[in-house]
């Protein structure tokens, strides 16, 4: 005991306020050590670190007002003092601490009565609130960093644990009003029932805004900060009346109401919410929103991962995140799927139906539909968390064909450049792989690229690969990776590279692990002239925490930035092209698009695509994009956990069996059931690769390579030579092809590729 009284009469004599001999009972030897506790209490600086306080984030909808979700990991909403009835206040400091405007953040007469208990062996606290709220801060920080003996050593009731307190008391009350350590207090108490500050003990217990509590209300809240789970109403309510009661007893001594009133507020019932467990995080997604918890689970897993938010921001930031999700496509989108057709997961053999929206305009992803729910419901195969949208697992099929007709485009051939490939097969011949290509149905002998990417050619696009670029797959890689697709840009790229080295034809097939989303994005890219926006959910981040990087530095939020991929002109060359997909009766999902177009709907354009089994005698996975000009969307049928599983017997296709009979286009309809009700209404016109800004460029086809730069320069563009050369019959070395054909010369390089002096076999 005497120890003990020496630190606190160090304290003491630090406040200046050893006199008239108050402890002189019980000083005897320990007044020597007092000068000494004096010196090292005023020679101490306080420790304490306060951080902002952990608050509940909110996912809204791009309307910026429908609410997704509620993340957090501390239910907590921080509101300013002036929000707080006076009740809220009045009856905490009648209760706690009433000498709380008469002292400097240690009450002297309670703190020696305090540690005279303490030191004989009772826990009495007679602490401030100001010290409190010390206490309340070091145990949040001790929690929030997972230190378990911080955290009993914040609360542990011993003397040196409440003169560090009473010390850190001291400092906050020389840096803040009274009124900022009430508001502070009542933000970082815990109410119990997962209820952090004042707001959110409001509604929980309550349902109401704080600002509406009544004085009983408020007195019972008061009542649980000394012992939330003892005086829980919903779990003693007896104890809890009790607890309210003596409250408004402390309020009567303070004279903050009449005894009158309590005897009236004590006779009031205690009417509480319906008790419910916190809707957090994407399982409890807004059911307003149908199938909310796939797009919410990506919008979290993309914040984190890219690095634009701190994960430990998500849920703990008090943000408003602005998110892309389109509520009324979202729920008209799921809506007819869900009525008119679309598979039954409970039937389907493992098969989902999965198809994402983009804006190519500016990456914003508008919906995510799907026939499967999100979460976990046991035997139930209706249900699911998988990432189906984003995982890369299954081939897309022919929709690669679009990667393979955008690089020869880039390369400069024409819409009309043609190769043979005889009966319908094409036996590679400058690939190191003894490979033959069949087609499924039959074709013309010999075909232009402008009909053979809608009819959908296998044998055209491999003999383009191996005739026009000699089996280097250089040009169509690396276009794909320049535009997002996640699989090829993977552990830097190494997938990308073992393809090339490989000189592997079939990657024009698309037999290998694509993701929807990054397909729809892709693809989408040409509907925006050729520039790459990234598929994003998010809009805008604002309020709450300030967000910082991973050196805790402040950061503004901004969006992926678009690039371009390849210019204006070959964009609208080759979605000219792919709106016959649609429109012309070559185009595989023509026969899907004839209600389409009755009705007066505008030109789609589009590309299908179909996956072989593992044992390449059936299908296993159906592909449709649709592209207009504000939305594109990648739809798949597949199973997700068994790719190559073939597809028999699957409800909503085509009545029930879908063999290689059904193709592609087969799932057109699941687009036109989920988007067209939102396009119909719309109408649009697609711009013509001749209105491309800018002038023509000089042709400089057969030209050596320095005399065609040249006469491009003088003609005032810049110029570059393709690293893989083109098959041309024209002389070795010299120009081959050249791309594009109208540009601005101040914003576009013209791309020369070089001729092989070997031309396309075509007979």
């Amino acid at each position: 005991m005497l120890a003990n009284l020496a630190k606190l009469l160090g304290l003491i004599v630090a406040l200046g306020v050893l006199a008239a001999g108050i402890l002189m009972p019980y000083v005897g030897g320990a007044g020597l050590a007092a000068k000494a506790g004096a010196d090292k209490f005023l020679n101490t600086a306080c420790n304490l670190t306060e951080e902002p306080v952990q608050q509940k984030t909110t996912l809204l909808a791009s309307d910026g007002k429908t609410v997704i979700a509620t993340l957090f990991d501390q239910n907590r909403a921080v509101v300013p003092l002036t929000k707080v009835p006076k009740s809220v206040t009045d009856a905490l400091i009648a209760t706690e601490d009433r000498r709380f405007y008469e002292h400097h953040g240690v009450d002297v007469r309670g703190l020696i009565r305090g540690a005279l208990k303490t030191s004989s062996g009772d826990t009495q606290g007679a602490s401030t609130l100001t010290e409190q709220y010390v206490k309340q801060v070091n145990y949040y920080n001790a929690i929030t960093n997972g230190d378990e003996a911080a955290a009993n050593a914040a609360i542990d009731q011993n003397l040196d644990r409440k003169l560090s307190d009473a010390q850190c008391a001291l400092d906050l009350e020389k840096k803040y009003t009274k009124q900022q350590i009430l508001e502070k207090y009542l933000n970082i108490a815990f109410f119990g029932e997962n209820a952090y500050g004042i707001q959110t003990a409001a509604q929980t217990y309550f349902g109401v805004d704080v600002s509406k509590l009544t004085v009983p209300q408020a007195a019972l809240l008061v009542g649980l900060v000394q012992a939330p789970t003892s005086y829980d109403p919903y779990l003693d309510a007896g104890a809890a009346k009790t607890r309210r009661n003596l409250v408004l007893d402390n309020m009567v001594t303070s004279k903050n109401i009449t005894a009158a009133q309590a005897t009236a507020y004590k006779a009031a019932p205690i009417k509480l919410a319906k008790q419910a467990v916190p809707a957090r995080g994407c399982a409890y997604a807004n059911p307003a929103i149908l199938n909310a918890g796939f797009f919410c689970d990506y919008a979290v897993q993309w914040l984190e991962s890219t690095g634009k938010l701190n994960a430990s921001r998500v849920n703990t930031g008090g943000l408003k995140i602005i998110t892309t999700l389109n509520v009324g496509m979202q729920n008209t989108g799921e809506q007819n799927v869900w009525t008119q057709g679309g598979l039954d997961p409970k039937t389907s053999h493992g098969y989902a139906l999965v198809m994402p929206s983009v804006d190519p305009t500016t990456g914003a992803v508008t919906t995510m539909i799907t026939d499967h729910k999100y979460g976990v419901v046991k035997n139930d195969p209706s249900y699911t968390v998988g990432k189906i949208f984003t995982d890369s697992y299954s081939g897309s099929g022919s929709t690669y064909k679009y990667f393979t007709a955008l690089a020869a485009l880039k390369s400069g051939v024409d819409p009309s450049f043609s190769l043979t490939t005889n009966n319908n097969q094409w036996k590679v011949r400058n690939c190191p792989q003894d490979y033959t290509v069949h087609n499924a149905g039959s074709y013309a002998a010999t075909q232009p690229l402008s009909t053979a990417l809608p009819a959908s050619s296998n044998t055209y696009f491999v003999a383009l690969i191996d005739q026009l670029f000699g089996c280097d797959l250089t040009p169509a890689v690396t276009t794909a990776q320049g535009l997002g697709m996640t699989w090829l840009n993977a552990d830097g790229g190494a997938q990308a590279k073992q393809i090339i080295a490989e000189r592997r034809p079939t990657f024009t097939l698309g037999q290998d692990p694509t993701a929807v989303l990054d397909l729809t994005s892709a693809i989408g890219t040409v509907a925006n002239d050729g520039v790459f926006c990234p598929p994003t959910p998010i809009a805008r981040i604002a309020g709450g925490m300030a967000i910082t990087d991973a050196a805790g530095k402040p950061v503004k939020y901004t969006q992926p930035p678009c690039t371009r991929q390849y210019d204006t002109y070959t964009a609208r060359t080759l979605l000219n092209i792919m709106t016959n997909d649609t429109h012309s009766s070559y185009g595989t999902a023509y026969g899907d698009f004839h209600d389409w177009y009755n009705a007066g709907g505008s030109l789609v354009a589009a590309k299908t695509g179909t996956n072989n089994d593992v044992s390449d005698t059936t299908n296993s996975a159906l592909w449709f994009v649709g592209i207009t000009p504000h939305l594109v969307s990648a739809t798949a049928v597949v199973n997700p956990d068994n790719p190559g599983q073939p597809i028999d017997n699957v409800q909503g296709i085509n009545g029930g069996t879908a063999g290689f009979d059904f193709f592609g286009a087969t799932v057109s309809k699941f687009w036109l059931e989920a988007y067209g009700p939102a396009l119909q209404a719309q109408q649009w016109t697609w711009p013509s690769a001749a209105d491309t800004p800018g002038q023509p460029v000089p042709s400089v086809t057969g030209l050596d390579l320095n005399t065609a730069q040249a006469q491009l320069t003088a003609a005032g563009f810049k110029s570059s030579i393709l690293q893989t050369p083109c098959g041309s019959k024209v002389q070795t070395g010299s120009v081959a092809y050249f791309s594009p054909k109208i540009a601005d010369p101040a914003t576009t390089t013209v791309e020369l590729c070089a001729s092989t002096g070997t031309a396309p076999y075509v007979f």
